[in-house]
């Protein structure tokens, strides 16, 4: 249950929390728009979107799902460092994710050096917009408590569902 009064209707919380600040709407768009546009390779993106679920504790972000990473790596990302499901690009990728979302003012260049031995500043960049977007919405989903009680999923006809336990 949402820690803010947000309308009645249909969709997701999130989305109906959002239509209380219309001025964000079209911003928020863009940016999800942006993120899913991302050139990273697909299954860095969403090894990365995993780990920061789990640092932020969104219930609703660790629920959900695409087909870009396999469910084991997905559930071994906090454990990127010990694990042999990773690349060495994926383990740098996670470190910087997991720096980025916890101790961020003490990112060094060495951790630095080592994701530009795997991806170009273009990358990297565009790396660093992705966790910031995902740090900030599954925050934001989950200090107000929104839809995290439920699952999302895409029906047939590409609609989205919101299904309650």
């Amino acid at each position: 249950m949402p820690r803010i009064e947000v309308p009645a209707g249909e969709g997701p919380e999130v989305t109906r929390a959002l239509s209380l600040v219309p001025h964000f709407v079209d911003a928020v768009n863009a940016l999800e728009k942006a993120v899913w546009a991302s050139p990273l390779p697909r299954r860095t993106h969403e090894l990365v979107r995993m780990r920061i679920a789990e640092i932020n504790g969104c219930v609703l972000c660790m629920t959900w799902r695409n087909d870009w990473a396999d469910e084991a790596s997905l559930a071994a990302v906090s454990q990127y460092a010990t694990s042999d499901l990773f690349s060495d690009a994926e383990r740098a990728a996670l470190e910087y994710a997991e720096q980025f979302a916890t101790d961020s003012k003490h990112i060094d260049d060495d951790l630095l050096d080592r994701l530009g031995a795997h991806f170009s500043p273009a990358q990297i960049t565009d790396l660093t917009l992705v966790l910031g977007k995902y740090l900030a919405m599954g925050r934001f989903m989950q200090v107000l408590d929104l839809d995290q009680a439920c699952t999302i999923s895409y029906d047939a006809d590409g609609k989205l569902v919101t299904t309650e336990p």
